[in-house]
This record gives structure tokens, sequence and C-alpha cells, in this order.
């Protein structure tokens, strides 16, 4: 046995000893790895969701900025006056019943004031609404005077209505009651004519009864109760026989303006020098009329269509919720629609990377992953953008400018990155139909489920078609 035949260290000479990693070969594989078009389209989908993060952040200041405004909107409404609502006038009679109560055991009888409402046998509401906006910082809110005439009459058989409810009626307290949303908006002698004759003024509240804030739907669950209208004793003999009644209103209001179907028939029709009315309520206008320098509407609600009965026995005015309503919309409520292209952020985040990685993938020229992440920052940089501008232009300038400075920038800066002024000048290309193309979706929502459906299905195509060739793994690069 020769000295060759073993070796110290345990391996005979005829075996061939076993191969050493090269360790400068590690960093240079990772990165084979790393730089592979399969796990960079991974890191991408990663940094999409990261910057989620960011958009909430941004989602946040806009929702922050929004609640300013109503701030503002309030404080404004509240030197000159809210939204508006009317309903009535009424005729309430107190009524004398017994009732009973349990007492210690006991079944105690006791006279109580309930009270009975009359409605008019037709009304008719003529409203005239001069309306500007009103600045305070940089927010504004739309207000109005409304010059409204009321005119109407109470049918002679109130007498025979009062019969179906139970107690005895008080008609010597019987008066004439209407609510006014915001009582302070008055700006005039708030008076009535009965039968033509003098004006006689009202006295503010409505004494015992209330009605329901506007949007209560049920008066059992967490009432909203409202005391602020006027009043007026009219007394037995006009229950007796009936009567008309005329009452002129100047009253200042912001946002919306609105009255109740308080008439067996009710007449309505408004007016305004505001171009942008919001029709709503129960019932819509019958005829309607929109123009530049304003609008113009109608309705008539017949007494079967209102579906409430012509005396009620309670203390709070019915039809609280049954209401013909004008609101004075702003054009743009940009701090909603800002919340809205939010939305579709992770889309459009989507939209732009894949249209970075193919132009990566046709380039000599890599883009890093950090890269990505600093043009997806700008994306989000966009919206703060879009929110800053509109608080100063509105929405229209605003989303121009934000969306080509964001655009130019990143086609810019990609382009520079790649090495080719083609291939910015397609990113820009793509950037701004993304952008023309989600302003459309944000004025349309009815078509924005289809035309969003529509946009994934093309982005996904051109990306399955222009990586259609892609070694994903990175594996016939390595073996060249």
């Amino acid at each position: 046995m020769t000295d060759t035949d073993f070796r110290p260290d345990g391996n005979s000479g005829d075996t061939p000893s076993s191969p050493q990693l090269d360790p400068a070969a590690q960093p240079g594989a990772v990165r084979t790895v790393l730089s592979s078009p399969g796990v960079k389209f991974i890191m991408i989908g990663f940094i999409s969701m990261a910057l989620l993060i960011p958009t909430l952040l941004v989602w946040g200041l806009v929702e922050e900025r929004g609640r300013r405004a109503q701030e503002v909107s309030a404080r404004i409404a509240k030197g000159w006056g809210g939204p508006q609502v009317l309903n009535g006038p009424y005729v309430a009679v107190p009524v004398e019943v017994n009732r009973n109560q349990t007492v210690d055991g006991r079944i105690v009888w006791q006279t109580v004031t309930e009270w009975a409402l009359l409605m008019p046998e037709t009304l008719s509401v003529d409203s005239k609404l001069s309306t500007e906006e009103r600045r305070l910082s940089i927010y504004t809110l739309p207000v109005y005077n409304a010059k409204v005439g009321i005119t109407g009459r109470f049918a002679p058989g109130m007498i025979d209505d009062l019969r179906q409810i139970e107690g005895k009626p008080d008609l010597d307290r019987a008066m004439l009651v209407m609510s006014i949303a915001d009582i302070t908006g008055i700006r005039s002698d708030a008076g009535m004519r009965i039968d033509g004759g003098p004006l006689m003024p009202f006295d503010p509240g409505m004494k015992a009864i209330s009605s329901l804030a506007p949007g209560t739907v049920e008066p059992y669950a967490s009432p909203v109760r409202l005391d602020s209208g006027v009043n007026r004793p009219v007394g037995r003999a006009l229950v007796e026989s009936g009567f008309s009644f005329a009452v002129d209103l100047s009253l200042n209001g912001s946002g919306s303006f609105a009255i109740a179907l308080a008439g067996q028939t009710t007449h309505f029709s408004a007016e305004a020098n505001w171009p942008h009315p919001g029709f709503e309520g129960l019932f819509l206008p019958e005829e309607k009329t929109i123009g530049g320098n304003g609008f113009s509407a109608k309705w008539t609600i017949p007494y079967l269509a209102r579906g409430v009965d012509r005396v009620v026995s309670s203390s709070v005015l019915p039809l609280s919720n049954s209401l013909m309503a004008v609101n004075m919309v702003e054009p743009v409520k940009f701090y909603q629609v800002v919340a809205r292209t939010l939305k579709y952020s992770i889309g459009f985040f989507s939209v732009v990377f894949l249209a970075v990685f193919i132009i990566e993938i046709k380039s000599a020229r890599k883009v890093h992953w950090i890269q990505y992440v600093l043009t997806g920052l700008a994306l989000v940089v966009f919206y703060i953008l879009l929110l800053a501008l509109a608080e100063h232009t509105g929405f229209e300038i605003a989303y121009v400018l934000a969306s080509l400075a964001t655009a130019g920038l990143i086609s810019t800066y990609v382009g520079s990155v790649t090495g080719s002024l083609r291939r910015g000048t397609i990113l820009a290309f793509v950037l701004t139909t993304a952008y023309a193309v989600m302003y459309l979706i944000l004025r349309e929502d009815e078509y924005a489920l289809l035309a969003g459906a529509l946009i994934s299905f093309v982005t996904i195509a051109a990306t399955m078609f222009s990586t259609r060739n892609i070694d994903w793994s990175g594996v016939a690069r390595k073996s060249a």
C-alpha cells in the first residue's frame, strides 16, 4: 500500500473530491432569480397592495376636509337659514278625553287634553327662490330667499270630521298651526288673511303641537321632534263655517326647500335662478323646465294619492316625510367625487404598473423595484393634488391639471429610466387615456361597472398578448 492509497482526510486517491460551491457565484444567482420576469411580476403585485396604505391615509384626509366643509356650511346656514320645510297649515282643536291609568294597583280615571288636527280641503303653495352662493374662507354654500304665497280653504264640514275623534272638542281654543323647519329664516312680519280680511299676525311656536324632523320614519323609534313654527287662534265660528286663508312669507334658507302634502289636494310650484336643481321627496314634479338661467317645476297631489285621512288624533303634525323637495345641488360636490376616485385606485395602480412592466420587458434597461415604488407614490400624490386644487379651482380644472402633471412626471421618469423617449411617450398616452376613462366613469355612474369590466378585460388581454413569449423564470437568459 502506497502513500497515495489513503489520505489523512479519509479519501482514497482514486476517489475525486466533492465539488465545492463558489461563494462568489451566490449573489449572481440570487440577482438572476430576483430579476426574472415572474418574480418581478409578483413584486409589482405586492407593491400595488402596499400602496393601499398611503391611499387609505389620503382617503382619511378627504373625509376630514369634507367634514370641515360641512362644518363651515353649517356656520353659514346658522347665520342665514338652514334647509326649510313647511308643513301646514292645520287647524288644531283640543279634545277632552277620559283616560284611565293604574296607580298603586288601582284604576284611576282622569280627563286629559289631546289634539285633533284638521287638514285644509285645498292647499296651494307658490314659491319664488332668489339664490346665491355665500362664501366663508374657501368654502361656499348655495342659499336662497323664498317668497312664498300659501292659499287654501278649510271646508265647512270640519265639525263632522271631528265626530270621528273620541272625546269632546273645545272649539273655542282652536288654532291654526304651521311648522317651519328653521324659524330664524323668517324675514317678514308673517301673518294670514282669513276670507280676504285684514292681515292678522302669527304668534311664534305651535304651543302643544310639534312636528317630526325630516327623515324620521317611525314616531316611536327615537323621534326627533321640532316645535318651531307659528300659530294663530281661529275660534269656534270659523271651525263651524269653514274659511279660506292666505299667508305670505319671506323665508331665508339654504341647501333645500320642501313642503309637506298638508292639503287634501295640494298644488306646489317652485321657480328659482339656480340651474342645478335636484327634485326629491315622495313625489316628483309633473312639469319641470331647467335652463342655464334657472328652473321651474309644478306638482299636483290629489287626496287619494296622499294616503292619509283628513283628520288625525295626534299632537304631532302628520306627513313630515311626505314631502315635495327641491335641492339646490352644487355643480360638483368634489369631496364625494375625489372619494370615488380613490375607490378605483387599486385598479388604476395595476393598469399603470402593467404598462410599465410591459415597457420594461421590451427594453434592454430594467426598472428597479424601488422605481416602481416611486411611480406608485406619484400616483398616490395625484389624489392629494386633486383634492388641494379642487378646493380652489373646482373639480374639472383640478382633475385636468393633476392628471396632466402626474402623467407628465411618470412618463418622463420611466422614459429616462428605460433610456427611450418613445417608450416614455407611449406611457404618457396610456396614462392620459386611463385618466380620461376614469373621469368618464366618475361622470356616468350608470355605466361605471360596465366600463370597469371592459377596461379590466382589455388590460389583461393586452398584458397576456405582450408577454406571451416571455421567459417568466429567466432560465433561458441564465443558460445563454
